[in-house]
């Protein structure tokens, strides 16, 4: 497809993603066009074609696809169906966008990674954090030495959403369920920041948890990576569904630490290795560090907040691709080793055991 060419774009579910996220983003973008909906629910799919002016919607996927005019698919369904739909995308000879995770078995993670290298068509794996600010950030500061070679991290994700705030989950959500759980989907946006961060890959993951269904601690071992870094490194995390709102990185080097606070405008913190969290040097880089980020938090809050900014970034980077520009940050080599912790942590919890992972 010519760069400047028309994007035409197909989707496959209908569901909150779809409507919060991807279709609000993709009716601003220039060049693109959402010609075709499939869905299995009827009243939802005439409804958001009706919201979205989008011309033509089938009850089934295969039928969307046998739509000459579709160029390229998202596939937005629940987890347990990414697998066929995605496959079937790639056969069809269409680019693909998955939302995450990539599958929920290993064995259908490594089957559509192999796929998408057979097509020779863009696919990519719905991983808004990787193109967080302050995770880009982080990433450059790490490949330029800031930190020396990190040893550890820590990690926190934690939503009000099963406990206080009320949210109404569709059936899939069954927290007993890896798909359900915490994660298929929060927990496993973390698993490939830790990927991103380091370069490095997992070796080993034990998870506890107090509760069926409850927050989950998670210790695991990642080997390999960039700066100069031969030895392990060290994770220690807590997911959880029934606390306040959280999502925080810190990364623990030779040189020094970057703690990440997600939700924060001005949430980016480095402080090195021979000066305390309290010192004066240090609240001086804070309050330097705040008033450095003030303008990106205000046009942050104009544009819908950071994590708006994050999916409308991965579909322009996905769109771009599809008309020949580079390739978007997620391989799908990337959404299965995120997906494989994912279901390492699972099992672990599952079965009480270490889980160990051939990277």
């Amino acid at each position: 497809m010519e760069k400047s060419a028309r994007l035409r774009l197909g989707m496959i579910g209908c569901g909150r993603i779809a409507q919060m996220r991807h279709l609000p983003n993709l009716q601003k973008m220039k060049g693109v066009e959402v010609v075709a909906l499939a869905d299995c629910n009827p009243e939802t799919l005439a409804a958001v074609a009706g919201q979205y002016n989008v011309p033509r919607c089938f009850d089934d996927h295969r039928a969307l696809l046998d739509d000459e005019t579709v160029d390229a698919v998202l596939v937005c369904t629940p987890p347990a169906s990414h697998f066929d739909h995605a496959r079937n995308v790639l056969d069809s000879g269409r680019h693909l966008y998955v939302e995450s995770p990539l599958a929920i078995s290993m064995a259908d993670c490594e089957s559509l990674t192999e796929l998408g290298k057979r097509s020779g068509k863009v696919a990519t794996v719905g991983m808004n954090l990787r193109y967080h600010s302050l995770i880009q950030r982080a990433r450059t500061c790490i490949q330029d030495g800031l930190l020396g070679p990190v040893h550890a991290i820590t990690s926190t994700f934690s939503t009000p959403s099963r406990g206080n705030r009320g949210d109404v989950f569709p059936a899939w959500r069954d927290p007993q369920t890896i798909d359900g759980s915490v994660f298929g989907e929060s927990a496993l946006q973390h698993f490939d920041c830790w990927r991103t961060l380091t370069g490095a890959e997992f070796t080993e993951i034990t998870v506890q948890r107090a509760t069926v269904g409850g927050p989950v601690s998670i210790a695991a071992k990642m080997m390999g990576g960039g700066s100069g870094n031969d030895s392990p490194v060290v994770v220690g995390a807590v997911f959880s569904e029934y606390s306040g709102d959280n999502s925080e990185i810190r990364l623990l080097g030779r040189d020094g630490t970057i703690a990440l606070s997600l939700y924060r405008y001005n949430g980016f913190n480095f402080c090195p290795a021979m000066e305390a969290q309290g010192s004066g040097g240090q609240r001086l880089r804070s309050l330097r560090e705040g008033i450095r980020s003030l303008p990106q938090g205000i046009s942050n809050l104009v544009q819908g907040g950071e994590y708006a900014i994050t999916f409308r970034q991965q579909l322009e980077a996905f769109v771009s691709a599809c008309k020949g520009g580079e390739a978007p940050l997620v391989s799908l080599a990337d959404g299965k080793a995120a997906a494989i912790a994912s279901l390492s942590a699972f099992h672990s919890m599952t079965d009480e055991i270490k889980v160990e992972i051939q990277p």
